[in-house]
């Protein structure tokens, strides 16, 4: 065989060698990604919560939205909303600016 064939089979083995040996790493960075990116969600996943409204909390409220009103109410339910995403708050404060109020 030619000194140029060896020479390119010999590089061809080094580089299939070289090309195995990437696989291998790109497979183990996907496995460690995988499980970091599982460990995140189970993180970020929802966790059933009690509701934060008491009792005591509902006949505060009750109270003060009588006092304001100043006639009796009955407040039948009560739920904190989900906060807001910055998106959606300055989406807010954008049309709040743009009304032109009285001073």
């Amino acid at each position: 065989m030619a000194p140029n064939a060896m020479a390119s089979k010999a590089a061809t083995v080094d580089l299939e060698a070289a090309l195995k040996q990437l696989q291998a790493e790109l497979a183990a960075v996907k496995q460690d990604f995988a499980v970091r990116l599982s460990a995140l969600e189970a993180q970020l996943a929802p966790t059933p919560h009690e509701d934060p409204i008491t009792p005591e909390l509902l006949a505060v409220i009750t109270a003060a939205v009588t006092s304001f009103l100043g006639v009796k109410v009955k407040i039948h339910s009560a739920h904190l909303l989900p906060p807001a995403s910055p998106w959606a708050q300055a989406g807010r404060a954008i049309v709040q600016a743009s009304h032109n109020l009285p001073r």
